[in-house]
């Protein structure tokens, strides 16, 4: 549920955008991160794809999301090595891997899964 929400979010606002850079994230190395690295790269942070929507991770655990003039808030917490999502939408939290190179992030539920890709970007505002 959540990376076709992700997915959605991602093609109604950014899919041009994307499908521009995406031969950028084929020649870099991914690494997954652990629980402690997601801490550190992830909370206090946005993850985005720059002009159209952001998703900030407050350090209370709270997901605030923004896109083309709307916004709507979850939580967020870390399991074992998963970033875990709530959304409005959904009751149950969305857990997923988190691969990053330098600002770039990937995130996916399982390795059946297509890749959700972002980058990761400094909070500015609330």
């Amino acid at each position: 549920m959540m990376l076709s929400l992700l997915h959605r979010i991602v093609w109604t606002a950014g899919a041009i955008v994307l499908a521009s850079d995406s031969t950028g994230y084929a020649a870099e190395q991914f690494k997954i991160l652990d629980a402690s690295q997601i801490r550190a790269r992830i909370v206090g942070n946005d993850i985005t794809d720059g002009p159209h929507w952001s998703m900030y991770f407050r350090q209370d655990g709270k997901l605030i999301s923004a896109e083309s003039g709307s916004s709507w808030t979850g939580r967020w917490k870390i399991q074992g090595n998963k970033l875990c999502l709530s959304l409005p939408s959904s009751t149950e939290l969305e857990c997923n891997e988190v691969w990053m190179s330098e600002t770039n992030v990937r995130m996916r539920v399982n390795k059946d899964q297509e890749t959700f890709d972002a980058i990761i970007a400094r909070h500015h505002g609330n």
